[in-house]
């Protein structure tokens, strides 16, 4: 017996079969485990890929409403995988979203994007950083694993990280109304070197040089297109200039005389009186508001209408100098001039603003989804006489002088009416008593010849309001010895633009103080510095029209995502 056992347990150590089972089952073990490890790492990389992309989306989006910083947040969370957000997903738990606004000199220096203040009472930038032009986005969260509990660990932490710079990228649809002052001083006076045109460049070279820079900048139509007038509209522009060019428009939108701005040509254009209140009647009567159409004072003060051929495709910087536009931008070549200050009439905002933004409108209806900007040069101080006709230079009669300035009863120069007893209509503070001037002025409301840069500051914040931004740029604008008109007169129901008016501490009722307040906010009024009229927030870095248009440039495209670290 004990023989037999020894040979039985001999028997089964010498017998390999069944072995094989063992090995497959460990190597079952083994597939299976790293077929886990597969699976799950998948799911995680998955799971971090959905985390990545919001918080890309996250901070493009808020990197677009910069540099308001309360809406940047707002759209930072909105755009997270936060639960309840824009990018929620159940395979992200516990998820949290931190950003960061400061300013990049990377982005500044490479793509030209200024760090910019945000506006009063719409958030701060993160630490000590007054102005900032980048954001960056941080967001956490867990993804349960499917089999890392079996080893006891049922969770993975993920991190993403995004930074994006708020402008740079692909530029949106625009229509850009561009206002340029074409008065006489714009001709007379020489543009300093500080504002890099030459020592000898006039105003309205110098403001025609930046209009150029601008326009090599945008986009006429789409990428990679040849730009044709049945093209694909992207930017379009159009030319406004004040005073009125003469002769009626055509049915093309271009003003008569507006051939001697965009065909070369070897003559100034005429120009038409504003066309204020009709001073031989009462106070609320008035002319019709547009320019006439026909007559001796027919004009228009759009000389370019809605143009996309202005280059020839997206990604050249050439001018085409065939087009209208072009030409007048200075792209004409040769000894053409381009836009011209042929001057005529003296100073006068309100009416060129109000038709600048209704053909903005007009245009917005035809391309949905566009956007509307305006932008005014111009040295910011409204002269216009109350006549509606000027003397020589520019210059207002005597006459004229006393109907600005008479806003008193009784004042210097001011007739008291022959039934003053019985006249009611209102003086210009809008209670008591009213007297008469010599031209009849007793009302600062638009078109008067009272309350001129006033009356331009509500023109511009009411296209700000309808959701146009509108941009300004101080040529040399004064800081005193301004809106003689506006001195006595208050308007009211004014929001404020980059400053207040007329009771800001920027040059209160100045000509520098209207051209700010007429900007949308402090991120889109810029100055040369050439009279004392600094810029406000980060603007005051551009002081060239090289500069200023390079910046407005810039800020007419959309976010997009830098290096992080940059």
């Amino acid at each position: 017996m004990k023989g037999l056992s020894i040979r039985s347990i001999r028997t089964f150590l010498r017998d390999q079969s069944g072995q094989s089972a063992i090995v497959m089952a460990g190597a079952l073990v083994a597939v299976m485990a790293l077929g886990a490890a597969g699976i799950e790492t998948g799911h995680v990389y998955y799971a971090y890929r959905l985390l990545q992309s919001s918080t890309q989306a996250a901070g493009l989006a808020g990197a677009q409403a910069m540099p308001d910083i309360t809406q940047a947040t707002a759209y930072v969370t909105e755009f997270s995988s936060e639960t309840g957000q824009k990018n929620a997903t159940n395979l992200l738990q516990s998820v949290a979203i931190t950003s960061t606004f400061y300013c990049s000199s990377t982005v500044s220096g490479t793509l030209n994007v200024g760090c910019q203040s945000p506006p009063s009472g719409e958030g701060s930038c993160s630490g000590s950083a007054t102005s900032c032009n980048a954001l960056k986005v941080v967001q956490t969260a867990q993804v349960n694993l499917w089999f890392g509990g079996l080893v006891g660990i049922p969770t993975f932490n993920l991190s993403a990280e995004a930074s994006a710079a708020m402008r740079g990228g692909t530029s949106i649809p625009y229509n850009i109304a561009l206002i340029i002052d074409t008065t006489k001083s714009m001709a007379d006076d020489t543009a300093p070197a500080s504002d890099g045109c030459g020592s000898d460049a006039t105003q309205i070279v110098c403001a025609v040089s930046g209009f150029k820079t601008l326009l090599e900048m945008m986009n006429p139509c789409a990428l990679n297109t040849t730009c044709t007038s049945s093209t694909p509209y992207v930017d379009g522009v159009a030319l406004f200039v004040f005073p009125a060019v003469a002769g009626a428009p055509s049915s093309t939108g271009v003003a008569g005389d507006a051939g001697d701005d965009t065909t070369c040509p070897t003559k100034n254009p005429s120009t038409v009186p504003y066309n204020f209140v009709d001073v031989t009647s009462t106070p609320s009567t008035s002319r019709n508001l547009n320019l006439e159409t026909s007559g001796t004072n027919a004009g228009s003060y759009e000389v370019v209408s809605f143009n996309d051929t202005y280059k020839a495709n997206d990604s050249t910087t050439t001018l085409s100098s065939s087009d209208p536009l072009g030409v007048a931008a200075g792209g004409g070549g040769g000894t053409c001039k381009g836009l011209q200050a042929p001057g005529g009439e003296a100073t006068y905002y309100a009416q060129v603003i109000y038709a600048a933004q209704a053909a903005l409108v007009a245009q917005q209806i035809s391309y949905p989804g566009s956007q509307n900007i305006m932008i005014i040069l111009s040295d910011g101080n409204a002269t216009a006489c109350a006549s509606g006709a000027n003397t020589s230079d520019d210059a207002c009669s005597g006459s004229d002088i006393v109907a600005m300035n008479c806003q008193t009863p009784g004042g210097s120069g001011c007739a008291v009416s022959s039934n003053a007893s019985s006249n009611t209509s209102p003086p210009l503070n809008g209670t008591g008593t009213s007297t008469t001037n010599p031209l009849g002025y007793n009302i600062a409301t638009y078109p008067s010849a009272l309350g001129e840069c006033g009356q331009a500051v509500q023109a511009a914040q009411s296209a700000t309001a309808a959701g146009t931004k509108v941009y300004t740029v101080a040529m040399g604008s004064e800081t005193s010895g301004g809106c003689l008109s506006d001195q006595k007169v208050t308007l009211t129901g004014l929001s404020n633009g980059a400053v207040t008016w007329p009771t800001g501490s920027s040059y209160p009722k100045e000509p520098c103080n209207a051209i700010g307040a007429m900007a949308s906010n402090v991120n889109t009024f810029f100055s040369d510095n050439t009279a004392g009229c600094a810029a406000t927030g980060g603007n005051v870095n551009y002081t060239t029209m090289a500069q200023i248009f390079q910046a407005i440039g810039n800020n007419l495209t959309a976010a997009r995502l830098i290096p992080n670290g940059d």
